[in-house]
């Protein structure tokens, strides 16, 4: 690609029975076009963790096909995936 791609790591705690293809479908559904990828990276459960919930790491991948992104675009984007998983989810960000 002509233009870089961005990467942002999100880190959420959601409930164990969630799994990360809905938590996936969620982003890919509520992020703007400029998200590339979406892939998981970590899923724990344990100390530290409240029972009956798993923290999901994600990274999230986002391109331009015509420009580079500024940050703000890709933190708004960000921003707008996490509401959607708080909402959709009851996501909280770690």
């Amino acid at each position: 690609p002509r233009h870089p791609s961005v990467t942002r790591d999100i880190s959420i705690l959601v409930a164990d029975t969630l799994s990360a293809a809905t938590v996936r479908g969620t982003i890919r559904e509520h992020a703007p076009e400029i998200l590339a990828r979406v892939s998981e990276f970590d899923r724990y459960q344990g100390k530290g963790v409240p029972d009956g919930q798993v923290s999901l790491s994600l990274r999230l991948t986002f391109r331009a096909p015509d420009r580079t992104l500024t940050d703000a675009e890709v933190q708004s984007a960000v921003d707008g995936v996490l509401t959607a998983l708080k909402e959709r989810h009851g996501a909280v960000q770690r």
